[in-house]
């Protein structure tokens, strides 16, 4: 049998080949230890990007909830240390007599009026009454007031601020109460459509603006319109309505209202050079 004979190949040249598949087969292993699957990746980069967005921006629900998002909060005069707390004793020693001296509780809150006007109010409940109280928070006196006894509200409406479906009016994204002493009939054409009319026989009322701007409860607890939802139901008579529903604001494209609203004409605030 012939025997085959291989040629070497120069021991320099063998050895360098040998030196750079071994370096190949180091760099491949490298690779392979750093490489991360491409959906593992991905999905690594969403929770931060989802860690980071969450950190950042507020979610859009939380927008939602909040009506009043482009207000410069110490703007308002009631936004002051303690003028609140002595305006609501200054109210009690001034319109609350004996009888009536033991006070459930006390709030600024925002009323609306039947043409969707809305109104800085101070507002006392009493056993025996309510107080609507408009309050001048720069000269720091009680401008006028509303007194309606608890026995003559027949009817209490919690629930969602809205406008009448053909109404052009923007959403409000509130909740507020609505007390009534109407024995359910509707009011008289002369007072519906007159803006002057101050006997309508009810109140509407919201959290005040602060409201949402108040960093702890026992703050936010002064301007909460449920503060009163809550305590005033005990106190009504035993044949008053007391109803969850759509507290329905007929404004169906009420210009005035709208500007007078968005510029908080009802609130007593600093404007400028001018405060009122």
């Amino acid at each position: 049998m012939d025997e085959t004979y291989f040629d070497e190949a120069p021991a320099g040249n063998f050895e360098t080949a040998t030196l750079e598949i071994t370096k190949e087969l180091d760099v491949n292993e490298l690779n392979s230890q750093n490489t991360v699957p491409v959906g593992a990746d991905t999905a690594k980069k969403n929770r931060e990007n989802e860690t980071y967005t969450s950190s950042e921006v507020p979610s859009s629900k939380d927008l939602s909830n909040i009506p009043f998002k482009h207000i410069d909060i110490h703007s308002f005069f009631s936004d002051r240390n303690e003028v609140v707390d002595r305006a609501l004793k200054d109210c009690q020693e001034s319109l609350i007599n004996e009888e009536e001296k033991d006070i459930i509780g006390s709030w600024l809150l925002t009323e609306i009026s039947l043409w969707d006007i809305e109104k800085e109010r101070l507002v006392i409940l009493s056993k025996k009454a309510i107080y609507s109280i408009k309050y001048d928070f720069i000269s720091l006196k009680i401008l006028e007031y509303n007194r309606i006894p608890l026995l003559q509200i027949d009817t209490l409406v919690s629930g969602e601020l809205v406008y009448p479906p053909s109404s052009l009016a923007p959403k409000r994204h509130m909740s507020g109460i609505r007390l009534m002493w109407n024995k359910g009939n509707p009011v008289p054409l002369t007072k519906k459509w007159n803006p002057f009319a101050k006997d309508i026989p009810w109140l509407t009322y919201a959290s005040h603006p602060l409201f949402w701007y108040k960093g702890s409860e026992a703050e936010k607890a002064r301007f909460n319109v449920e503060g009163l939802q809550s305590l005033i139901k005990d106190f009504l008579p035993s044949d008053c309505i007391i109803r969850n529903g759509l507290i329905i604001i007929e404004n169906y494209f009420g210009v005035g209202a709208l500007v007078h609203n968005r510029n908080g004409l009802g609130f007593y605030k600093i404007r400028g050079k001018v405060s009122f």
